[in-house]
């Protein structure tokens, strides 16, 4: 896949989770009833940063993910 087309899914990504943070901020202070919106909104750009991101960066990513939720053994 074309690196541009990659960067350009990655930045839009970038800007939707954005735009999710500052929308939760909203409903924090308002109340607003706007939860599907930023669902939607939410799942639309993770996905596009999913996209955008390289396949060992994804790798990486779903590995730390995964050790920080699996339970320590002390």
């Amino acid at each position: 896949m074309n690196n541009d087309f990659k960067g350009l899914c990655l930045f839009l990504g970038m800007i939707g989770l954005a735009y999710v943070a500052m929308l939760l901020v909203l409903l924090a202070f308002t109340g607003l009833k706007i939860v599907k919106s930023i669902l939607v909104i939410f799942v639309l750009s993770s996905s596009l940063v999913a996209f955008g991101l390289k396949s060992e960066v994804k790798a990486r990513l779903i590995r730390v993910v995964k050790r920080k939720l699996s339970p320590h053994i002390y």
